[in-house]
């Protein structure tokens, strides 16, 4: 039997704090959130805070789906985010692990 959320929990943490340092952590559920459709998402950083993380929390996404790719090219002209990104990329790896397992 795996524990393979409560394994991501630690990172997910860091990563939750890091948004909170770096500002781009959101107090409330945008709108659009509620009527996403799996298409375009109007704020990468919601969209992580809102979607992506809670799925990865109760593996609704399928692995491998590696979030550093789809996160980076939005983090690039952002320094304040390169904690942030580091701390992505290890949750890919510690994922990737995981599913090795």
């Amino acid at each position: 039997m795996r524990h393979y959320p409560e394994s991501l929990l630690p990172q997910i943490h860091l990563i939750e704090k890091a948004m909170k340092e770096a500002g781009v952590w959101s107090p409330e559920i945008p709108e659009w959130v509620i009527q996403y459709n799996q298409e375009i998402f109007p704020d990468v950083w919601q969209w992580l805070q809102f979607i992506y993380l809670p799925l990865r929390l109760h593996r609704a996404i399928t692995p491998p789906h590696y979030l550093a790719p789809i996160v980076s090219p939005y983090m690039l002209s952002e320094s304040h985010t390169t904690n942030l990104l580091q701390l992505i990329i290890e949750l890919d790896s510690i994922s990737s692990t995981l599913e090795k397992k």
